[in-house]
């Protein structure tokens, strides 16, 4: 569409892989980025020391999460700990109780003793009987502080665990100026390290955030010629989309077969620029041969008939390759 543009908007929603299992996910980042920096060294020479070259290396990928909601696996990934379910003696801290008569009831059963805050300012220990602690005589309002024992999740943050290893994944919606959600763009982290640094502070305006840092690892990519990989970049159309390819290439350019002899043809997509080439299904192109007497295709086989010369003409919609065929 003419003049249309695509942008990506707000944060990407995160999933975070530990040995292949889903550890977590987060649909409420306040932001998701990738910084990808390199190093360089300048080669310099001649009159004026002019920069000649600039030598590339050291490239480096840190991705940054900030998570809005609370999840202790967040937590857990950073300082490379398990979520422990279990019983646990807790604080209930400054619970309000209620006096008559010096009496009150708590609302759960203590561990140990209760710390109480009078009045006036002073603590004293009452050791409870049950929920039941008794403070003096009188009808008044205490405060009381003590442990108890429940059911938690926990994370142990220890002196010498390093944070997990995993695939980290981020996926962003993508708009166009006139068609509003066209797809989405993904971006995959192989291996991916946090730091193992966060802050979790409690403030009384807005809401506790979880920062997530860190740095990608380089791992073999999937395929031969990626060699070493930090992530991929995919774009997904709503739609299916693609560039056209403006060239094909068929191979070998030059067939030589005995007779009865067969050959298949690999047909390549050329669309230049920053794009790849791709491979091209025979069966998506028109193949045929000049003279059928000297060599047939079918199927994209090329079978030698005859001692002689042809030439096997391939099209790609408008666009057109040729080979020779020699059949001895």
């Amino acid at each position: 569409m003419k003049h249309s543009k695509d942008f990506i908007v707000s944060t990407a929603d995160v999933a975070f892989f530990v040995n292949d299992m889903l550890a977590f996910t987060g649909t409420t980042s306040l932001n998701t980025s990738i910084a990808v920096s390199m190093e360089d060294q300048e080669i310099t020479g001649g009159k004026g020391n002019k920069v000649l070259y600039k030598y590339k290396y050291g490239r480096k990928l840190a991705p940054s999460i900030e998570m809005a909601e609370w999840n202790l696996g967040y937590l857990a990934a950073n300082v490379g700990s398990t979520i422990f379910e279990g019983l646990k003696d807790v604080f209930s801290v400054a619970e309000c109780v209620s006096l008559k008569n010096g009496t009150g009831n708590l609302k759960k059963v203590p561990v140990g003793k209760v710390y109480v805050e009078k009045p006036d300012g002073s603590t004293i220990e009452v050791t409870p009987d049950g929920t039941t602690i008794t403070v003096g005589e009188s009808n008044d309002s205490v405060l009381a502080t003590y442990q108890y024992s429940t059911n938690v999740k926990r994370v142990t943050v220890d002196t010498q665990s390093a944070p997990f290893i995993g695939r980290l994944v981020l996926s962003a919606d993508k708009h166009n100026n006139k068609k509003g959600k066209v797809g989405e763009v993904q971006i995959e982290v192989p291996s991916f390290q946090l730091n193992g640094t966060f802050d979790i502070s409690l403030e009384a305006g807005g809401n506790t955030t979880t920062k997530l840092d860190g740095d990608a690892l380089a791992v073999e990519g999937a395929c031969c010629s990626d060699g070493s990989v930090y992530a991929y970049i995919s774009e997904i159309p709503s739609a299916e989309s693609a560039v056209a390819v403006t060239e094909i290439a068929a191979t070998p350019a030059v067939l030589n077969l005995k007779v009865n002899e067969t050959q298949p043809v690999h047909i390549i997509g050329i669309k230049g620029g920053l794009y790849s080439n791709v491979s091209i299904d025979s069966s998506d192109c028109v193949i045929t041969s000049e003279n059928s007497a000297t060599a047939t295709v079918e199927n994209g086989i090329v079978t030698g008939v005859a001692s002689g010369t042809t030439y096997i003409n391939l099209a790609y919609g408008d666009i057109k390759d040729v080979i020779q065929v020699n059949v001895d």
